[in-house]
């Protein structure tokens, strides 16, 4: 595919489920994508060790970053984990230079509210080299993977935001100075 990437600008993305829960593996991809001159671009939610990030980052081209919510107590809810670790992964890997798409789905009752918009903006519009924030509208494809692996699906009542609220989500954002797109 190398001709390809040449030609569209393109390279090769590693995403998952989280792409660092394999370092060993992801450290190989990336080395020989690397050799081969393929640019690099790693999906991940910023939740692992700052050691795991270390190891890797050298290798990586571009992070795209996933941005849930801001306030720790309402992330360890709706997620099971405390966001310090991804918080502080996110400042180090900016201040080091890394090129960073930050990309926050946005999930209406859960991080839709006013309060978290600004935080995620003011926090994003501080990151020294974030490219862009891509707010990600939700959508409903999960329900047919639950439904087809037997598993009962979380926010059964969850629609996806309105192309209004979608705007007055972009127009907060821009506030802060920041480039936003929406889907990515």
């Amino acid at each position: 595919d190398i001709a390809f990437y040449d030609t569209s600008g393109g390279g090769a993305t590693f995403s998952g489920g989280e792409p660092l829960l394999q370092r060993g593996f992801l450290l190989a991809l990336l080395r020989a994508c690397q050799e081969k001159e393929i640019h690099t671009a790693v999906d991940t939610c910023g939740f692992a060790t700052w050691e795991t990030l270390d190891s890797l980052r050298e290798h990586v081209d571009l992070f795209l970053y996933d941005l849930k919510l801001m306030d720790a107590a309402k992330h360890l809810k709706s997620t099971g984990v405390s966001n310090e670790l991804i918080l502080g992964n996110l400042q180090m890997l900016s201040t080091l230079g890394h090129d960073i798409i930050l990309r926050m789905p946005l999930i209406p009752g859960i991080n839709d509210d006013e309060e978290n918009i600004s935080q995620t903006g003011a926090f994003a519009a501080a990151l020294p080299c974030l490219k862009r924030l891509d707010v990600l509208p939700y959508h409903r494809a999960g329900a047919d993977k639950c439904s087809r692996l037997n598993r009962v699906y979380g926010l059964p009542e969850t629609r996806p935001p309105s192309d209004e609220r979608m705007a007055e989500i972009v127009q907060i954002l821009q506030g802060f100075g920041l480039q936003i797109r929406i889907g990515g």
